[in-house]
């Protein structure tokens, strides 16, 4: 099920959390390979047990965290819920940069390339945290590197013999060297804290912005929503009573033709004769229109399952007697197929596409219903209503779905059609969440196929 825009745009902290904590188990796999391919291919004497001890606790940690997550989730509606999901995140980067700390002390101390990982934590830090959340933890980063150079200098801290990486240049009773990556290092912190959080502010403010857009906009569309559907049920009431008039003066013009109120002119004939055709025409426009505003109009719920294949030779030999009156040979074919939909509207739909296939089949024509699945590579149902009749023109053939839509062929100039007929059968597809398609070429025939997802 998709959901709605506004929720598939929104950025919840439990995004950035479940973020941050993927990031986590990506760092704990990377460090634990890391560890063991010096340690067993490069035959590095790596101290595996202080460095498995802290990818372990890394892997607990990061496992409470989702616990945690889950806990606080469980309290969305309480006060104060973005203050408990911003001190989470602090103290998840607060602890991660110690435990880095502790890595970097077996692994070579402060001579590690891979102290430059206390920037990744700043970019991470500006991007979720706030500017003074940042700014805290480039203290903490500072503090901690500070500590790891007082102790190589003062020889409190030695870097571990057998480390991965070794110091070209030893600490103890070098007060100056220290003290220069020790400036170097807090500068780069608060810097990348800097630009990051200049950057994430930045874009804050946009992602703001963008959201109330959205929420004027889908608010726009449902007031839309509203107003069309308001205007098909006006539609709807409209053209059920024109339907009720059509379809009496249809009745007392037939009795006439019919002869029972008594013999008429020639003349006389022939014209009650048109005016009856073209009440036939009007009442046949009225109901399509009917059809049509009452599907916009209604919120009908779809949920059962529906023989595609079934209905559709039900329906083809309740339309037989019109398809053999014009000499067409009308064949449907396929395999047994179910979509979730509702049974009256596929009987409707399979009823328009016939009804589209028999008005511009020429005598002595073909008709052919399949029903199907889709293509290699995709799941769900086709079902296509190929003729041979007049075709369609290319400049014509991407309209051919719009309401009121007639191409400009000579066949459609004497034609009684509405032009809604396809209308109808793109509205019953949409509903039930698929798509229409139609192939066709002038002379040689068109085929309008209505593809539906696969059952979820």
């Amino acid at each position: 099920m998709i959901p709605p825009l506004e929720e598939r745009f929104a950025d919840t902290p439990w995004r950035r959390t479940r973020w941050l904590l993927s990031l986590r188990w990506v760092a704990a796999a990377c460090v634990l390979g890391v560890v063991t391919a010096g340690r067993f291919l490069l035959r590095i004497p790596l101290p595996l047990s202080p460095l498995y001890l802290g990818v372990a606790f890394l892997i607990v940690a990061n496992s409470l965290y989702t616990l945690w997550l889950r806990r606080l989730r469980g309290k969305a509606d309480s006060a104060g819920l973005a203050r408990r999901v911003a001190l989470f995140i602090n103290l998840q980067i607060a602890v991660d940069l110690a435990l880095l700390g502790y890595l970097l002390h077996f692994s070579g101390g402060t001579a590690n390339p891979f102290v430059f990982f206390f920037v990744f934590h700043m970019v991470i830090a500006g991007i979720l945290l706030s500017s003074s959340g940042a700014y805290l933890q480039a203290a903490w980063a500072t503090v901690l590197f500070g500590l790891l150079l007082a102790g190589e200098a003062s020889g409190f801290l030695p870097p571990y013999r057998g480390s991965l990486f070794p110091p070209t240049e030893p600490l103890l009773g070098r007060a100056a060297l220290p003290s220069g990556l020790l400036a170097a290092f807090a500068s780069t912190e608060f810097i990348t804290v800097y630009l990051t959080t200049s950057i994430a502010n930045t874009l804050r403010d946009r992602d703001a912005e963008l959201r109330t857009a959205l929420s004027d906009l889908v608010a726009a569309n449902r007031t839309l929503e509203a107003k069309d559907r308001e205007k098909s049920l006006y539609v709807q009431q409209v053209s059920h009573d024109i339907k009720g008039s059509l379809s009496a003066i249809q009745s007392c013009l037939r009795v006439v033709l019919d002869g029972l109120v008594g013999a008429m002119e020639p003349k006389s004939e022939e014209m009650i004769g048109r005016a009856e055709r073209r009440s036939v025409s009007l009442l046949r426009y009225v109901n399509e229109l009917l059809v049509l505003s009452s599907l916009r109009a209604e919120d009908r719920r779809i949920t059962s399952e529906v023989p595609v294949l079934n209905i559709a030779r039900s329906v083809a030999e309740e339309l037989g007697a019109a398809f053999r009156g014009k000499d067409i040979r009308l064949t449907v074919a396929g395999d047994p197929g179910y979509l979730q939909g509702d049974p009256e509207l596929v009987a409707e739909l399979v009823r328009q596409l016939l009804d589209n296939a028999l008005r511009y089949t020429p005598r002595g024509g073909t008709v052919i219903v399949r029903v199907g699945v889709l293509e290699e590579g995709q799941r769900g149902l086709r079902l296509s209503v190929a003729d041979s009749g007049i075709g369609v023109l290319p400049a014509d053939l991407p309209h051919v779905f719009e309401d009121f839509y007639a191409a400009d062929i000579p066949e459609n100039r004497d034609s009684t059609g509405a032009g809604l007929g396809l209308a109808i059968v793109r509205q019953i597809t949409a509903m039930h969440g698929g798509t229409v398609e139609a192939e066709s070429r002038p002379g040689m025939g068109s085929t309008i196929s209505c593809l539906f997802p696969a059952p979820e």
